[in-house]
């Protein structure tokens, strides 16, 4: 029955995801601009330095194509129905090389001025099918010329890591590179059905972590907190034991990513049901609780706070996405707790993030508008399982 009822839930999410990618507007974008960047604050060996952020359009996750992707994801929204070429791919790069900005601001920047640089894909920069092998070799080569870089961050699901795609960046640039990899949970039946990660084996993520630190690189876990079908209880107690397993795994970073709402998911579709509500800000904070309490309050770790930082967008990519009213890569609701109090969460959560202090965030005044409601919430139990609470939910043929 265990087994039957799995099989059944991974079904239908399935079928839904499958649904809900066909509603995914038209993807018409220039393949020779970049998507987005930004800049904002980051922690980086004891100070706070400012970090941009690139975000390549690309041709978006393999995941997504072959299997719809993970639950909590709508990046496909941002990426381009378009082939992207290695010659596309380097004409953006080259308008980051050139710092210019095609705004009405007409704004410039010098890459030298930001210690930290993400150069995202919205997918795996390590997959040769995403990102072809000479592109990203050609980009991490120009780095070369840019001192004031100290460290460059890059994501890849786990399968990508291997010698191969690692050996291509390490022959051309000698800098510091962390990968970011989703984990998202160490849990089975969550990571497999809550977040439909299509990772069954942990195996592969620890195998990735060797791999990165045998050829010099470091390796960062993503952990989504509160995917769909869990209580906010269950959410915080998995994240929480996640990141402190990935710790213990030997990854040199965690980012906690509390999960926010895209068009075209399959929380968008749950929250459109009212079955479905983003973490509570008071959440997150238990789940940094969580994780300094295993390890000690006075123990040295880089945790971060996914979604959280005093950002600027210097290119608000091509507009929106055709037919809505925002940018096609931001999310329209993330994790909060009420109006009352959410700007001074929120605030303490992005000095966390530039400061590595979790005192910041223990020291917050319970609101008296919604700390009662998150107390009652966390109280709730589930006695179904999740297979079964999947299959009440979305088989409602």
């Amino acid at each position: 029955m265990i087994e039957k009822d799995f099989s059944r839930a991974l079904e239908l999410i399935d079928a839904n995801l499958s649904q809900i990618r066909k509603k995914v507007s038209s993807r018409d974008f220039d393949p020779n601009k970049v998507a987005e960047i930004e800049v904002n604050d980051f922690y980086y060996e004891g100070k706070t330095v400012p970090r941009m952020m690139v975000v390549l359009r690309a041709t978006g996750c393999q995941h997504y194509s072959d299997h719809q992707g993970c639950s909590m994801c709508g990046h496909f929204e941002g990426t381009t129905s378009t082939p992207v070429t290695v010659e596309s791919y380097l004409e953006q790069w080259q308008s980051v090389l050139d710092g210019v900005i095609e705004d009405k601001n007409g704004t410039n920047f010098n890459l030298n001025d930001f210690p930290i640089l993400c150069i995202y894909n919205l997918g795996s920069f390590l997959n040769p099918k995403e990102i072809p092998p000479e592109a990203g070799r050609s980009i991490f080569s120009s780095l070369n010329n840019y001192p004031g870089i100290k460290k460059v961050i890059i994501e890849s699901r786990a399968e990508y890591v291997n010698p191969e795609s690692l050996k291509n960046i390490r022959d051309v640039y000698r800098g510091t590179i962390e990968v970011g990899i989703g984990l998202e949970s160490k849990n089975y039946t969550i990571r497999e059905l809550c977040h439909h990660k299509n990772m069954p084996d942990l195996n592969e993520f620890t195998r990735s972590i060797k791999c990165l630190h045998d050829y010099a690189f470091k390796a960062l876990a993503y952990v989504n907190q509160k995917p769909p079908f869990l209580t906010e209880k269950e959410a915080i107690i998995d994240a929480s034991e996640t990141s402190i397993y990935a710790f213990e795994q030997g990854v040199d970073a965690v980012s906690i990513e509390p999960t926010s709402i895209q068009s075209n998911s399959l929380t968008d579709l749950l929250t459109k049901r009212d079955v479905y509500r983003v973490p509570w800000l008071w959440s997150v904070i238990e789940v940094v609780r969580g994780i300094y309490d295993h390890f000690g309050n006075d123990h040295k770790m880089d945790l971060r706070i996914g979604g959280y930082f005093d950002e600027t967008v210097l290119s608000g990519s091509q507009g929106v996405a055709p037919g809505v009213k925002r940018n096609e890569i931001f999310p329209y609701t993330t994790s909060g707790n009420c109006p009352d109090c959410n700007p001074r969460i929120i605030e303490a959560i992005k000095e966390f993030n530039r400061t590595y202090n979790p005192e910041i965030l223990y020291s917050q005044k319970k609101c008296q508008h919604c700390y009662p409601q998150w107390e009652k919430e966390i109280t709730q139990e589930e006695k179904r399982t999740i297979p079964q609470r999947i299959i009440n939910i979305l088989d409602i043929t």
